[in-house]
């Protein structure tokens, strides 16, 4: 009796020190970013995590660009690297994915998911298709919504910026004084008209 609880007691503590992680930081983009993003896999990655990533970023609005292995993210106004590794305990499962976010070489947000001191504990057999689809939705909760606008433009003495129509006003205003042909004037209010 006495052994059982020990054994008991041993294999409770054994598996209560066993843990997996998933911290996610969501990344922070700026509006003007292109929907675009170059992904930089880990080198000799499962092609399988790729694929699945990808297939995650389209979901979420973004054009995906492959890179080699090892790219620089500063490459690309907005770029992903994404580390994926596995492990075999009676069965394959993902012990370990690490997904990071960099805007023009800066790093603006990072997912992690961290099994690999799981031990005992049966729920580190997952999906990894499913997990890294989930990360990728806490990592980008809006997807590329909002990206690719251009900011209203700043007027030089500092003020307010300009709403879409003030500013076309502003430029309207400017053409008329500028004493340009009807011809001239018609083309250019045409090109105002459809910016």
């Amino acid at each position: 009796m006495r052994v059982a609880s020990l054994f008991t007691l041993i294999t409770a503590v054994a598996i209560s020190g066993c843990s997996i992680k998933q911290n996610v930081s969501p990344a922070t983009l700026s509006a003007e970013l292109a929907p675009e993003i170059c992904m930089i896999p880990a080198l000799n990655l499962r092609a399988g995590f790729t694929s699945a990533y990808q297939a995650s970023l389209m979901e979420k609005g973004f054009r995906t660009r492959l890179m080699a292995p090892g790219s620089s993210p500063d490459r690309c106004a907005l770029a992903t690297t994404f580390i994926g590794r596995w492990g075999w305990d009676l069965a394959l499962y993902m012990k370990h994915a690490d997904i990071r976010v960099y805007e023009q070489g800066r790093q603006v947000g990072q997912a992690e998911y961290d099994a690999r001191w799981g031990g005992g504990r049966l729920d580190k057999f997952i999906s990894a298709e499913e997990k890294i689809a989930e990360l990728t939705g806490q990592l980008f909760p809006n997807g590329a919504v909002g990206l690719g606008r251009v900011p209203a433009p700043v007027p030089a003495d500092g003020a307010a910026p300009l709403s879409r129509e003030a500013y076309r006003q502003q430029q309207l205003q400017r053409l008329m004084d500028e004493g340009l042909s009807y011809e001239e004037y018609q083309h250019r209010y045409r090109q105002l008209m459809n910016d």
